[in-house]
């Protein structure tokens, strides 16, 4: 086909629509919040949990991989060498809006801090726990 042709099979009307991307539900906010609570209301002692333990479950609980990942290196009790833990700015954002929201509140010193789930994250999880087909 010339160049020419081309142009001209080219030369036709055509327009724009804005359409709205998908967007995996991982990188969801109320994904990463219904998790963030889900793991404090279940997996935490006092409902309380450092920020590195929480991104640990949280990318344990992505695929099975992961999981068994770190249900070998927990039994095994070996060295990580082949393990890298993904700490998701996704889930960093809805821990921001955790807190903002009053759903979670961070407790603690910079060196000792702790996220918190507030009776607000305690009702979200029940809730959560109550739905029949999750």
């Amino acid at each position: 086909m010339q160049t020419q042709e081309l142009i001209d099979l080219l030369d036709i009307p055509f327009s724009f629509h804005e359409q709205s991307a998908p967007l995996q539900p991982q990188l969801r906010v109320i994904w990463g919040l219904s998790i963030l609570v889900l793991i404090l209301h279940i997996c935490s002692r006092g409902k309380r949990s450092s920020i590195p333990r929480l991104h640990l479950i949280n990318w344990s609980i992505r695929n099975r991989e992961n999981r068994d990942k770190l249900i070998n290196f927990l039994e095994t009790d070996s060295f990580p060498l082949g393990v890298l833990i993904r700490f998701e700015p996704g889930f960093s954002r809805a821990i921001e809006y955790a807190i903002a929201d009053s759903i979670v509140e961070p407790v603690g010193s910079r060196e000792n801090l702790r996220i918190h789930l507030l009776q607000k994250g305690t009702q979200m999880a029940t809730e959560i726990i109550e739905i029949d087909d999750i």
